[in-house]
């Protein structure tokens, strides 16, 4: 095959089917695919090093051997992209469902998005840009950095190339590549990456630290292209000729003409561009507080497109079931953001032989979905006695979590039976399975569970996601979570997991 070739349409892997490439760079390819299980649209980024590796089939193989050790460091710096971006919950910030090793090489399974980057719209002369489409452009990114900050991280890439514009005109933060958990240390030993006009000048030294002045830095670069057509001039250059006593060879923001912006919009543009990094904004609150304050006359607002998720402030109900000792209380633990609410008794019967204790009402957390949504849990009863509650804990929900323990003598009668007791809510709603403690018993396979739903003799015949997962693992519980969102509703950025 010849150098840079991408997997072609039709290619599987595990559940996902290439159907087209969407892009490619030095390291990695981009493809559309299709979730069979999900039945949705996906986005898979592959670590492909073109000038280093050769496809042979679907596998990946080294050129030279003499690269292996380069060429581990950098997949495991692409495995740290995913692991990043895993942190993130945020409507603008790119949302990562899983990543995985096959092929000699890694992927990372993403949100798929329509639209196109910021790269594009510019080139294209596609959009009218003024204060009310950056500010629309900005605000929300801000919004995202804050999170990333918050957690410590640094983006330190961003530019025109690295947004993504949705077609609904919402900006989406990507490629974290670069992203470091350094935030205040020295980078003596980080490899020096950076985009030269967008790059602040501490990011040239090794040594020199870095902040989250330097990620808004390379925001208000971004803003200085939009308005003017053209990156602004490296951050060395302006250093030295600043300091040898010169004019600093960038026109100022408040200097360019015809950018449809007002002064005080612009002077912002150029506190983000300060040479010195004390002189910048040093933290995303500090931007959006002096935005505020520069914001448009208010008869001039109503043109400021300032983005919120499609559903402001909702709160949702999932019902988590399956039969005792499937993980139910442990996965509410998990998950919730809050001190669980627990109705737990000594177990006195049966029971008793795989746990002490069970429940017998409910138990009840909250996970966080976003600043605007959050997600109601409610565990049932695993006994069939306490059946009386599970109509009670359906009354409002939007989707159940079925858990089997594939320890259990018969995990295929459990799942009938929870099936059928929960067959009117299942038909009103949807159903994701996690099927748990299978490094403990590996049979049946999840395979069985497909076949054994899709049979003809179960009167339902569903398509629901079934997955392997820990109760214990925020991972795990999460992805399972976040399928049954998707399951409901594809327009996944509704739900901000």
């Amino acid at each position: 095959m010849s150098r840079g070739q991408a997997l072609p349409p039709g290619s599987e892997l595990n559940e996902y089917r290439i159907d087209e490439q969407l892009g490619k760079g030095a390291f990695a390819h981009t493809y559309r695919a299709w979730d069979r299980h999900l039945e949705t649209p996906v986005a898979i980024k592959e670590f492909f090093l073109a000038d280093y590796v050769v496809r042979q089939g679907d596998r990946v193989a080294l050129r030279f051997p003499e690269h292996a050790e380069f060429y581990q460091w950098a997949l495991e710096r692409f495995l740290r992209e995913a692991r990043i971006l895993a942190r993130f919950r945020h409507p603008n910030i790119v949302r990562v469902r899983r990543y995985f090793t096959a092929n000699r090489t890694a992927y990372i399974v993403m949100d798929h998005e329509e639209g196109r980057s910021l790269d594009q719209v510019l080139e294209e002369g596609a959009v009218q840009i003024d204060e009310s489409w950056l500010r629309g452009l900005l605000i929300p990114l801000l919004e995202g950095l804050r999170e990333v900050h918050e957690k410590r991280y640094l983006h330190r890439d961003i530019k025109p190339g690295n947004i993504f514009i949705r077609e609904d005109g919402s900006p989406l933060l990507l490629d974290f590549g670069a992203a470091r958990l350094e935030i205040g240390a020295t980078s003596h030993d980080q490899t020096t990456i950076f985009t030269p006009g967008y790059a602040p000048v501490e990011q040239y030294d090794s040594q020199s630290p870095q902040a989250p002045c330097s990620d808004l830095y390379a925001l208000g670069a971004t803003l200085y292209r939009c308005i003017n057509g053209k990156r602004p001039q490296e951050a060395t250059r302006r250093l030295q000729r600043v300091r040898a006593g010169q004019t600093d060879p960038m026109t100022p923001a408040t200097g360019l003409t015809a950018s449809g912006c007002s002064r005080g919009f612009l002077e912002v543009i150029d506190w983000m561009l300060a040479i010195e990094p004390r002189e910048r904004p040093q933290t995303v609150d500090a931007l959006l507080e002096r935005l505020e304050r520069e914001a448009p006359a208010a008869g001039d607002r109503g043109a400021v497109f300032l983005y919120r998720p499609r559903r402001a402030v909702r709160q949702h109900k999932i019902v988590i079931t399956g039969p005792v000792g499937a993980g139910k209380s442990t996965a509410i633990r998990t998950l919730s953001d809050i001190p669980v609410v627990e109705t737990d008794q000594q177990a006195s019967d049966m029971t008793a032989e795989r746990k002490q204790t069970t429940t017998v009402a409910m138990d009840y957390g909250m996970m966080t979905l976003s600043q605007n949504e959050r997600l109601h849990l409610y565990g049932t009863p695993g006994q069939e006695r306490f059946d009386f509650m599970w109509e009670i804990l359906q009354e409002g929900g939007i989707g159940l979590v079925l858990l089997i323990d594939n320890t259990r003598r018969d995990p295929f009668q459990d799942l009938d039976f929870f099936l059928r007791a929960f067959r009117d809510f299942i038909r009103r709603t949807k159903v994701v399975i996690g099927v748990t403690r299978m490094d403990l018993s590996p049979d049946p396979p999840l395979e069985a569970y497909h076949r054994h739903l899709a049979t003809e003799r179960n009167e339902w015949r569903i398509k629901a996601p079934v997955m392997e997962v820990d109760a214990r693992s925020y991972q795990d519980m999460s992805m399972l979570v976040r399928s049954l969102l998707c399951t409901i509703d594809p327009g996944v950025e509704d739900f901000n997991v």
